[in-house]
């Protein structure tokens, strides 16, 4: 290095520092070029070898920022590069779960090809699907398997979070595809239990014509 100018030297030291803080650990700047959906930085530092699979400091992998920024484009680039779509967040929580809660059904189908899971034990792509109401993405879903009847650990269905939310498109939909509406949660609640306490009295009647309780 002493042929070098300072300036020279300087450059060195500062590029081999951020090199450094990049595989030390230090991801920000690669998950500041997801929010900001800049795909040409996201691909450098991928070919400077940080993994796709690296966790911000909220817990979520760059696959999942980029769905939470609903990018199809952004998240084929990790899968691509070799995200692993089974990884769950620290809240439990995969990538395939976060894109159904915001309706992303062409990332889902990306997903599911790669092979992450729709059926598996506690909340599930599906619960997440019909808390905000996305029908196309329920549909998608119990095309490729999904059990409609599926339950969260604490009993919560899919029919149960629809009548939550208060989506009488979805309630339909999942009553016509087989939903079971005297299924109780821990607590002894139905989708009618629910809907009632919530004063949803269209929703109660559409429960209450297809169940075998009433």
């Amino acid at each position: 290095m002493k042929n070098q100018s300072f300036s020279q030297k300087f450059l060195l030291i500062v590029s081999l520092c951020f090199s450094f803080n990049i595989f030390a650990g230090d991801n920000t700047q690669l998950f500041r070029a997801i929010e900001n959906n800049n795909r040409s930085a996201v691909t450098k530092y991928l070919e400077q070898g940080i993994s796709p699979n690296v966790f911000s400091r909220h817990g979520y992998t760059p696959l999942m920022m980029a769905i939470r920024n609903e990018s199809l484009p952004m998240a084929e680039l990790f899968l691509e590069a070799g995200a692993d779509a089974k990884i769950r967040n620290k809240y439990d929580e995969t990538a395939i779960m976060l894109a159904s809660y915001h309706g992303q059904t062409e990332i889902v189908k990306k997903l599911y090809v790669h092979g992450a899971a729709i059926d598996h034990a506690g909340w599930n792509p599906l619960l997440y699907a019909a808390t905000n109401g996305h029908d196309e993405t329920i549909n998608l879903l119990l095309t490729m398997g999904a059990d409609i009847n599926a339950a969260a650990d604490n009993g919560t269905t899919a029919l149960m979070m629809a009548v939550r939310g208060h989506h009488p498109k979805t309630v339909q939909l999942l009553l016509d595809e087989g939903a079971d509406p005297d299924a109780q949660n821990k607590a002894g609640d139905t989708a009618l239990d629910w809907a009632l306490k919530r004063n949803h009295q269209a929703l109660a009647k559409l429960l209450k014509e297809h169940s075998q309780n009433e």
